[in-house]
């Protein structure tokens, strides 16, 4: 008992002295940085590593950018709004004078109050010019926001959202053209701008556009939370861009000087984007996303006739088709979600948007608010959105994602890889209560008689915003890199739709039930974001769509010792970060066995300096990022076939690593005694290369964190003890020529004397390799087969169905330990 407290102590303080064992240099010195820093890994920006940072994307590029963007977009609406309503009215009593040349009428002067447009025709051809305009921009982006994110995914982000810009300038200088000479050039030409502007994607495309960027630049993890920066610059361009675009045009004496400063801003972002931001996505991920076109094209020529490719590439409603994914990865789950975040995602833009209009309408035929009331509540509402996205939204992240996938890092000692995954439980949560506040802020301006209940409902609704940054979110976490451009195109597509009939329905509600029920709007704005919400119970966390192609293999089954010798320039990454694990094992491990003065130490490799040799040696291997990639995993045998010797168990495994494995034990000294073995068969310890030794004894380390959880009175491994051995040979008890750490969580007197479990281990309790031949093969062999019968009437067999359930159970016991 005295020699294995003297063990535990002395590995103790090994771990505790770890640091000053590591290699020197500043190769170490960085390991370490980054090994502190505990931060889960994500490999999305792995290509762009070594760049200098003005090369490396982010998504802080986008926003300074896209705040001026979003102030120029919205400051212009009300100066385009009052420029064809001057413009239409010009014309009509330009009409009305050539018919009636005697009769005198008072001149509309563009930018001033013009008392004599305040009639129900010029309303009337104002708001049908709106309507065409309207239409030409909304279905052109409908068409083109699907096929510009789509190629986005193959060529580049930022190059593409620049274009996306090149229309909104063309649009601002026609309308200039237009409000410089209204008396040569017809109002009418303001629909070429609107078509230029659909031909590019308008501003659907352009926000699919960031959002893919967004997407590629940010972790799962904290992707909801940028998405909601972003529609925070929306907001913030809403909330103040009115108020300073007045400001301008009072400032100017102008109205066409605002239109002047938009082009500007149009054209700087197009260049900035162009020229300054880096590219999101790499050449390599570039050329895969297009060989995979490529061979998607070829497989459809091959399988349609002409005709039929023809009328399928002629639908223009073809884009939506990746919202019902077929073939390898998906599943009926994953169209489910898909649709479903589909129109959430499409109700939540549409209804806000076609809502705003009317609500403003509402408070002036109601309420009496005058213009500055009402610019007032806008900026308000919008300013509170702001706060929530971007002060609010990110301490809930915080605490609900932030803090326990560290906790568990802390408990597991895995920095878990971030990879799409799906919704998770927040992700549903914050999704749920945003429509959910939707739906009582608008019963709120149903039941509101006052205009402080007004506005009182309008601030609940403003926890709405929640609702779009973290459903687009969600929807790119549930497909391949190679597809969110694709996807977000296709959500783009159906938010340039409802931002076409939106303001239809909206519109003709208000206008039937104007004078009589007042409120129905409102009626029918909670009635959808209800529809909305009950949608939103059908979609199920960790569903994606599986990438198709599996990965390759990092190294062979069994490596030689010449494929090491190759030259780390020679290999790929993964390869060379084998070698660097090499390195720091042999390090650690010359450092145990010779002294200062070069000369051998005299150690022997007794399970106590075996003990100390591996802590040391994966205490320096941990520092290396290769830990990072080389993710445990609690998914099984990954769909292959798993053999401990001659046995197959792959329904017994309950935790697989890169060169590991990890399964339930046929025949227990007690509950919970596992095996962890390496996934290739070497017979001795001995030969093991340094990189399997390394993730051997890692699984260990996290097998025992997961017994402590399943079997101890709390999760920690202090709360309990184990035995870990090791029969290296037949002479030492091994039976199954495969080798196998058994792993058994202790507790006081579950064995009688602690060392029994050696006992056990020696005996028939320890012969794994003759309880799965009595299980599998029936008869033994007899003596001469090296292979004894010991009979043991205590302990029986488990059946299969036991097994798999124990390690299902340990499988949960990962999930919830943050190890995927």
């Amino acid at each position: 008992m005295a020699k294995n407290n003297s063990i535990h102590e002395e590995d103790a303080a090994i771990a505790n002295e770890a640091t000053h064992l590591l290699p020197s240099g500043s190769e170490s010195q960085d390991a370490l940085s980054e090994t502190s820093s505990n931060t889960p890994a994500w490999d999305g920006l792995k290509d762009f590593e070594g760049l200098p940072w003005w090369r490396q994307p982010s998504v802080y590029w986008l926003l300074g950018p896209y705040v001026i963007f979003t102030l120029a977009f919205g400051g212009v609406v009300v100066p385009k709004l009052d420029l064809i309503l001057d413009l239409v009215c010009k014309q009509y009593f330009a009409d009305q004078h050539s018919r009636n040349p005697d009769k005198v009428f008072m001149p509309v002067l563009l930018g001033t109050d013009n008392p004599q447009c305040q009639i129900p025709e010029v309303s009337a051809d104002s708001a049908k010019f709106l309507l065409v305009m309207g239409l030409f921009t909304g279905v052109l982006s409908a068409v083109v926001a699907p096929k510009i994110g789509h190629l986005s995914d193959r060529y580049g982000r930022t190059r593409l959202m620049a274009l996306a810009s090149v229309g909104g300038v063309l649009n601002e200088f026609i309308t200039i053209l237009v409000a410089k000479y209204p008396d040569t050039i017809d109002y009418r030409w303001l629909l070429l701008g609107s078509i230029f502007d659909g031909m590019t994607g308008s501003f659907t495309a352009g926000s699919v556009m960031s959002q893919s960027y967004t997407s590629d630049c940010t972790p799962p993890s904290k992707r909801a939370v940028f998405m909601g920066y972003m529609h925070a610059c929306l907001f913030a361009g809403l909330a103040f861009g009115p108020l300073l675009g007045g400001y301008f045009v009072k400032w100017t004496g102008s109205l066409v000087s605002i239109f002047y400063v938009v082009m500007g801003c149009h054209f700087a972002f197009m260049l900035f984007v162009w020229l300054v931001v880096p590219e999101s996505l790499s050449e390599r991920r570039q050329l895969i996303a297009r060989e995979k076109h490529q061979k998607e094209k070829e497989m459809r020529s091959q399988t349609s006739a002409s005709w039929v490719a023809t009328l399928q590439n002629a639908n223009p409603f073809t884009p939506l088709k990746i919202l019902w994914p077929t073939g390898p990865g998906t599943s009926p789950a994953l169209r489910r979600n898909l649709i479903a975040l589909a129109i959430d995602d499409t109700i939540i833009l549409g209804a806000s948007m076609s809502a705003g209009a009317v609500i403003v309408l509402y408070t002036g035929l109601v309420y009496h608010w005058d213009t500055l009331d009402k610019s007032k509540f806008v900026s308000l509402l919008s300013f509170v959105r702001v706060v929530i996205l971007m002060g609010i939204f990110p301490i809930i992240n915080y605490f609900g994602r932030t803090r326990p996938a560290a906790r568990r890092r802390r408990e597991s000692g895995v920095a878990a890889v971030e990879k799409n995954n799906g919704a998770d439980s927040l992700d549903i949560l914050v999704l749920r209560v945003a429509l959910l506040s939707d739906v009582v802020g608008s019963l709120g301006y149903v039941f509101a008689r006052s205009s402080g209940v007004f506005v009182a409902s309008g601030m609940v609704t403003a926890l709405g915003g929640l609702g779009s940054a973290t459903g687009q979110a969600i929807i790119t976490k549930h497909v391949p890199s190679e597809k969110v451009g694709q996807l977000l195109g296709a959500i783009g597509m159906l938010h340039a739709l409802a931002r076409v009939f939106g303001p239809v329905i909206f519109n003709g509600v208000f206008a039937l039930t104007a004078g009589r029920f007042d409120q129905a709007i409102f009626v029918l704005l909670a009635s959808v974001f209800g529809a909305a919400l009950v949608i939103s119970f059908t979609i199920r966390p960790h569903v994606m769509w599986e990438d198709e192609q599996p990965e390759e293999e990092r190294e062979p089954l069994n490596p030689t010792n010449e494929a090491f010798a190759l030259s780390s320039d020679q290999l790929p990454i993964d390869e060379e970060d084998q070698l660097r694990i090499q390195g720091a094992w042999f390090t650690v491990v010359d450092s145990h066995l010779y002294n200062s003065s070069g000369r051998h130490s005299g150690n022997s490799t007794s399970p106590s300096n075996w003990s100390m040799l591996t802590s040391r040696a994966w205490a320096s291997v941990q520092s290396r990022s290769v830990i990072a990639r080389g993710i445990m995993t609690a998914a099984g045998a990954a769909g292959r076939t798993v053999k401990f010797g001659p046995f197959e168990v792959t329904n017994q495994v309950f935790l697989t690593t890169p060169h590991s494995f990890a399964l339930v034990n046929l025949k227990p000294l007690i509950p919970g005694h596992v095996l962890v073995c390496p996934h290739n068969p070497h017979k001795r310890l001995t030969d093991l290369t340094p990189t399997e030794t390394a993730d051997l004894f890692t699984t260990v380390q996290l097998t025992q964190r997961l017994l402590a959880r399943a079997h101890f009175r709390t999760p920690e491994p202090e709360a309990g003890s184990f035995s870990v051995a090791v029969q290296d040979g037949a002479d030492a008890g091994q039976t199954v020529p495969h080798v196998h750490v058994h792993v058994v969580p202790r507790t006081a007197g579950d064995m009688g004397s602690p060392d029994a479990v050696y006992v056990k281990l020696a005996g028939e309790e320890g012969n794994v390799g003759g309880a799965l031949w009595d299980h599998e093969m029936g008869a033994r062999p007899q003596p001469g087969g090296g292979l004894n019968r010991v009979d043991d009437e205590d302990r029986k067999p488990r059946s299969a169905e036991e097994m798999v359930e124990e390690a299902e159970r340990y499988k949960a016991i990962l999930k919830e330990m943050g190890v995927q």
